[in-house]
């Protein structure tokens, strides 16, 4: 019975050492003595036409500020189209109207079907060479396009993803999702160049038309996961290019970021039961990042459990696994006492209960993911009006 104590938590220990420390060190040592150098910007003449799409429900608030934010991008005008898809019920449709032009083109859905509906309606409108999709609240910096654009010139490259950048956050919550974007950010980086990122931000990446296939199905799935690792499966890359910025919005509080990522898990989970974006086994590389970057990072908080409650059994008969519970439990106590005080923002307090939280959201993810309970649809977050000019 020790012995299988031991094991499971051993393993379990490991598990979560190698998702968060083991693959990026492995990514730091294969891309040691890689130098990831980005093209140059290539002659406005010789830049890729471009058909920006944005998906948009109820986003009054922010989509007159994204308009103009789309206007102000430093790219050819005549190689430039935006593509606004709304299945608004507020003044957000008003907005978009007033807005349209040859240059913008908009399209009002009758009914409510979803983020994966509004984009593969959009698709039809795409003359473009390049699709770029963006979230109505991230606005992108005025040489983003040009960034993003340039790796075309490699036919390898299928999709660009940038750094959306998260503006300040005073709610507890986003302190830590600041550190984990970082974390995030550069673990894009030794995957590109390494191959090819598996992890891409909905709100800002860059897709080749003549590879976008619109789901096969209107089952729920990650629209930005989906879609991109699609075109990874064909043989192709998805790069992360730190120097396309956009800024965006923090979720105004805790519990609207929670059940955020409760939904991104479970549809994560819809869409690998439906072998949506799943990369198959003989794709070498692309597997290892997948699983080790994506899949065994979703059950975190199973290994979590398993290690608790063997060192918590192993403890009755060892002072040595006693330690460890107790190590264990003072780190939740930690993530407890930032939760309960919100003034308590130092590192040893923030990251404890960013790191449990995030793993809450998985497990309430995971079974919300495997009861099929998510729909089509979704609800974006509380929008603040954007302090720019």
């Amino acid at each position: 019975m020790w012995l299988i104590l031991h094991t499971i938590f051993w393993i379990s220990f490991g598990l979560v050492v190698y998702v968060y420390a083991g693959f990026p060190v492995c990514l730091l040592l294969l891309t040691w003595r890689k130098r990831t150098i980005p093209p140059p910007i290539p002659s406005d003449n010789a830049l890729p036409s471009i058909s920006f799409v944005v998906a948009a429900y109820n986003e009054e608030l922010v989509i007159e500020e994204k308009l103009r934010n789309c206007l102000r991008l430093e790219y050819p005008k005549e190689k430039l189209t935006f593509i606004f898809v709304s299945e608004s019920t507020d003044g957000t449709n008003d907005i978009l109207l007033r807005y349209r032009s040859p240059q913008i083109k908009v399209r009002i859905m009758p009914e409510r079907g979803g983020k994966v509906a509004s984009l593969t309606a959009a698709f039809p409108m795409c003359e473009g060479d390049v699709l770029v999709f963006s979230d109505a609240n991230t606005y992108y910096w005025p040489d983003s396009l040009k960034m993003l654009a340039r790796h075309f010139v490699d036919p390898q490259i299928g999709v660009v993803t940038g750094d959306v950048r998260l503006l300040p956050a005073k709610h507890k919550f986003g302190q830590g999702e600041g550190l984990y974007y970082k974390y995030e950010r550069r673990l894009q980086e030794l995957e590109s160049a390494f191959w090819s990122t598996v992890a891409i931000d909905g709100g800002m990446y860059a897709i080749r038309r003549e590879y976008f296939k619109p789901v096969s199905s209107r089952l729920i799935v990650l629209d930005d996961f989906v879609f991109t690792m699609n075109v990874a499966r064909k043989g192709y890359r998805i790069i992360y290019d730190a120097e396309a910025v956009a800024e965006e919005d923090p979720t105004p509080g805790d519990a609207q970021e929670f059940w955020h990522k409760v939904r991104v898990v479970a549809t994560a989970i819809q869409s690998v039961l439906d072998g949506e974006g799943v990369p198959p086994p003989r794709q070498i590389r692309l597997w290892w990042l997948y699983v080790s970057h994506k899949l065994l990072r979703w059950f975190v908080p199973f290994y979590l459990i398993f290690m608790f409650l063997a060192s918590g059994v192993a403890a009755f008969n060892s002072q040595w696994w006693a330690g460890m519970l107790a190590a264990q439990a003072a780190f939740y106590v930690l993530a407890l006492s930032a939760w309960r005080a919100p003034n308590l923002a130092a590192l040893p307090f923030r990251v404890p209960y960013y790191f449990c939280m995030v793993n809450l959201a998985a497990l309430g993810g995971i079974l919300r993911g495997f009861r099929r309970q998510e729909r089509g649809v979704w609800t974006p977050t509380e929008r603040h009006v954007p302090p720019r000019t």
